[in-house]
């Protein structure tokens, strides 16, 4: 398991825990999650490798075994809160049942929509041409002019890392991205809405929004949530 191949080969070479957060700028706290399996207490998957695999460099040992090990360990946990096959088939059919009533709801509706256009239609013949020629003239006498129409605002989002920093960021229409940056690198999005992050380095990065320089969130190793453009630029 990874906790104990990484806490055993520290014990081994007699290094401080608290010596090893201080010389790799993690949080302690962190590093005795992982050495305890406590998977649940670090912030999220991406990150929690880039913990183990800097933890296993540190200490010598091959990072690749170290990250098997962990998700192998996250696998097992997974596969334990996987719900019984009988209990799922019982759920589908409850859905199969409510599907049919919803399903003749949708028949009626339609139906009767068809009905209202066939009658309106009907009415609107029996009307006359000189009915049809007056509302072609109010039509017509419509001004087509006016304000034009505003192009929709496009916000864009520049993130500079000076640190290693996960992201994880929301965009429009539920789209969403997730990305480990190293020191030197720099992403780019585009939204209408804005954004929505979820920084798991506030002080290792600088932000650009809208072309505006923010900068860093937060302190190094702090975890922080901001909404874009919500949150208060300086000019």
């Amino acid at each position: 398991m990874v906790g104990e191949i990484l806490k055993k080969r520290r014990e081994e070479l007699g290094q401080d825990l608290k010596a090893i957060a201080y010389i790799l700028k993690i949080r302690y706290d962190y590093l005795k999650a992982i050495e305890d399996e406590a998977f649940e207490k670090l912030p999220v998957k991406v990150y929690a490798k880039g913990y183990i695999r800097e933890y296993a460099k540190i200490l010598d040992i091959d990072p690749e075994v170290v990250i098997k090990a962990y998700t192998q360990d996250i696998l097992s946990l997974e596969e334990s809160s996987v719900l019984p096959e009988d209990f799922i088939a019982e759920k589908k059919l409850n859905v199969r049942y409510l599907f049919i009533p919803v399903l003749a709801a949708v028949v009626v509706i339609s139906a009767l929509f068809f009905l209202s256009i066939k009658e309106s239609k009907k009415i609107h013949k029996e009307s006359g041409a000189g009915v049809q020629n007056k509302n072609i003239a109010n039509n017509l006498s419509v001004p087509l002019t006016g304000e034009p129409q505003r192009a929709p605002v496009q916000h864009t989002l520049e993130v500079f890392a000076t640190d290693t920093t996960w992201l994880h960021v929301s965009m429009d229409e539920g789209k969403s991205e997730e990305v480990l940056l190293k020191p030197g690198e720099s992403a780019r999005w585009t939204s209408q809405q804005g954004f929505s992050l979820k920084v798991g380095n506030a002080g290792g990065i600088k932000i650009v929004f809208d072309g505006k320089e923010i900068g860093a969130p937060g302190e190094k190793g702090q975890v922080v949530r901001l909404n874009l453009p919500e949150m208060k630029i300086p000019e």
